[in-house]
């Protein structure tokens, strides 16, 4: 039932809806007015120029602006019909020409976060979670500990026992004074949390929100909030854990949930509680100037707005950075040429360049699209493996056992371009040999990518079209 409710939901139920009353209103043309075939293809031809129009004259980057055109010959008029329907541009990247000057890696990162508003920070402590088995008893720890506030933003909330007992601390900080808020993703959540959960949440005096409650049709319908946040007090977590049970490993669809995030204190907490006040009320919670202090850092956060975006230059700006080594995990693959370019162009360089993708897909169809990007990859000289304990769900980048990122974005194209994401980076090398040490220890365990069978190289190539789409 959960499956029937996500798939109703999902972004492929409009198009096969869409696909289907044109084969149906095609045949009944043909049997019943054939004299009406020719006009009817005269006007979908007309309309779908008209489609192709404005799909080129929106600002998105050539992959969205590409894909859309594809769409257009895939599905006449069912694609036309989709394509107006959901034609939110796709932001294109900041401007920002202090990231691609001769200072220092953090100080570009720096620059490029403050571009986007978010002041230079500090992380007086940073504690890495290889999984989010290792996460929990510390996140609970500090929300049963927690005074002044608890806010946290997910993409996923879902039933299960993870969930009842952060639930059940909500709501006795609630009941005690605390400043204690929830946002979640309408899309990622809405299916699989329990009935009646907001309503009980507030009547305890948890404040809930949901982002962009899903509507058909929906021109915002793709622009989710992905971000995983939790700022308690004087501490911050980020990274790819979602409240979820598979998370911690109390569930196990794909096998092990492979994961991680990071805990922060010190000014990086700020800015992470400025990037959930935005989210939440639009502004920022005035607190007073950040300090530096520990180890420098700075905030990356994408909102889902119609705004210029940081990641497509923050990619190809820890790539084209890394002289030694870079490892980079990721779910889901499928980059813009920009990014592309600079993986190549580091490997090319001579540095050790490794990426770790799953072997257990949880999509097939993003499954299949990481697969293409991957071979794409190892070809120019990039090292990939995949991760076959079970479902890989991190997303860290670690480079010249100095620099550090964890967070939400995924190396695809709706992170790039269309999700609300977020991220801390750092220059710590405790952090970094951490993350490395763990990207490294399921290196050792995983598998080759293997051998493109032809089905493999047509269905990845036609996908490949559709990457910002799926």
């Amino acid at each position: 039932m959960r499956k029937l409710r996500r798939f109703l939901r999902g972004r492929v139920f409009p198009f096969a809806v869409c696909t289907l009353l044109l084969a149906a209103g095609s045949a009944y043309l043909l049997f019943r007015f054939p004299f009406a075939i020719a006009p009817a293809l005269l006007f979908e031809r007309l309309f779908s120029l008209c489609a192709a129009l404005v799909a080129a004259g929106e600002p998105s980057p050539p992959e969205a602006a590409r894909s859309r055109l594809f769409l257009l010959l895939l599905l006449p008029f069912a694609g036309a019909v989709l394509l107006l329907l959901y034609r939110t541009p796709a932001p294109l990247p900041r401007e920002n020409e202090g990231t691609m000057s001769g200072e220092g890696l953090t100080e570009s990162v720096r620059a490029l976060a403050l571009s986007a508003g978010i002041s230079p920070c500090g992380a007086r402590e940073i504690e890495y979670f290889s999984g989010g088995e290792a996460m929990k008893p510390r996140l609970l720890v500090d929300l049963a500990g927690a005074k002044k506030r608890i806010w946290l933003e997910f993409y996923i909330v879902a039933e299960g026992k993870f969930l009842s007992e952060i639930c059940d601390i909500l709501c006795r900080k609630a009941k005690e004074g605390a400043d204690v808020r929830l946002l979640y993703d309408d899309f990622g959540s809405g299916p699989v949390l329990p009935r009646g959960f907001e309503k009980r949440l507030q009547s305890e005096g948890v404040a809930v929100k949901r982002f962009s409650p899903l509507k058909f049709p929906s021109r915002r319908a793709g622009r989710r909030d992905h971000r995983k946040i939790a700022v308690v007090d004087g501490a911050a977590y980020t990274g790819g854990i979602n409240l979820a049970d598979e998370y911690i490993g109390e569930t196990h669809p794909f096998g092990h949930w492979k994961d991680c995030a990071v805990r922060v204190t010190g000014s990086a907490t700020g800015a992470l509680a400025d990037v959930f006040s935005l989210a939440w009320g639009g502004k920022k919670t005035g607190d007073a100037p950040m300090r530096e202090g520990g180890s420098p850092c700075a905030v990356l956060s994408d909102s889902a707005a119609d705004e210029a975006r940081l990641c497509p230059l923050l990619f190809p700006l820890l790539a084209n950075a890394a002289k030694k080594t870079l490892y980079w995990n990721t779910p889901y693959l499928a980059p813009d040429s920009a990014t592309m370019l600079a993986l190549e162009g580091a490997a090319a360089r001579g540095a050790d360049v490794r990426l770790m993708i799953p072997h257990i897909p949880d999509k097939k169809l993003p499954f299949a699209v990481t697969r293409y990007f991957a071979r794409r990859l190892q070809e120019a000289g990039v090292k990939v493996r995949e991760y076959t304990a079970g479902f890989l769900h991190a997303k860290s980048v670690v480079l010249d056992g100095k620099y550090a990122l964890v967070g939400s974005y995924n190396l695809d194209f709706r992170s790039l371009y269309m999700q609300a994401e977020c991220a801390v980076f750092a220059e710590s090398g405790a952090l970094a040999e951490d993350i490395e040490r763990d990207f490294l220890s399921a290196w050792e365990t995983g598998t080759a990518l293997p051998p493109a069978r032809v089905k493999d190289k047509f269905f990845g190539g036609v996908l490949q079209l559709l990457a910002p789409l799926l």
